[in-house]
């Protein structure tokens, strides 16, 4: 099964969004829990730093390893998780961009055939690396909504003034 030029793509762009969506917001949004959303906008930013960083290396045990098995992902488990939440938003979605590059590197540079080959996912099962492409490319894009609808609904109640988070890394006070 080859890798689509459309996943690749949209592993090029997807996580370019996030910016979008948390520009403006007050900081202490972005680091606080918001209603009965768990977590944080900046925890789920770490998550997916983290989460790249694991789905790259199962994409390379899948290329070097026979039909490798793999747990499912809990940052609850995972020793390098403190250490990257405690980084700053603006850190981390740089990171993303950098990281990202890597990844897409690694694939583009596989022979065609690599797409088929498998591994197992303890709830989904034998998948080719191509779905293994999709399912994390599926999975990034739910915890890009979910910042998206915690950042609408903190611009909704609008009620946070103080300092506000810029991906730039300098902050803005409102006036």
């Amino acid at each position: 099964m080859k890798i689509s030029a459309e996943a690749l793509i949209r592993l090029s762009n997807q996580h370019n969004s996030i910016p979008m969506y948390i520009d403006g917001l007050p900081a202490k949004s972005v680091y606080s829990q918001y209603r009965d959303e768990v977590p944080s906008i900046h925890g789920i930013i770490a998550y997916l730093c983290r989460y790249q960083h694991v789905t790259l290396k199962r994409q390379k045990d899948i290329c070097e390893t026979l039909n490798p098995c793999f747990g499912t992902y809990d940052s609850r488990n995972d020793p390098e998780f403190d250490f990257t939440m405690a980084r700053t938003t603006g850190c981390l979605v740089r990171e993303l961009c950098h990281f990202r590059g890597q990844m897409i590197s690694y694939i583009q540079g596989l022979p065609p055939e690599h797409g088929s080959r498998i591994g197992t996912h303890a709830v989904l099962g034998t998948m080719a690396l191509s779905q293994w492409l999709e399912y994390f490319l599926l999975h990034e894009s739910r915890e890009l909504f979910r910042i998206f609808k915690i950042a609408c609904a903190i611009r909704t109640d609008a009620g946070d003034a103080g300092t506000f988070i810029t991906i730039s890394g300098q902050q803005q006070k409102s006036g």
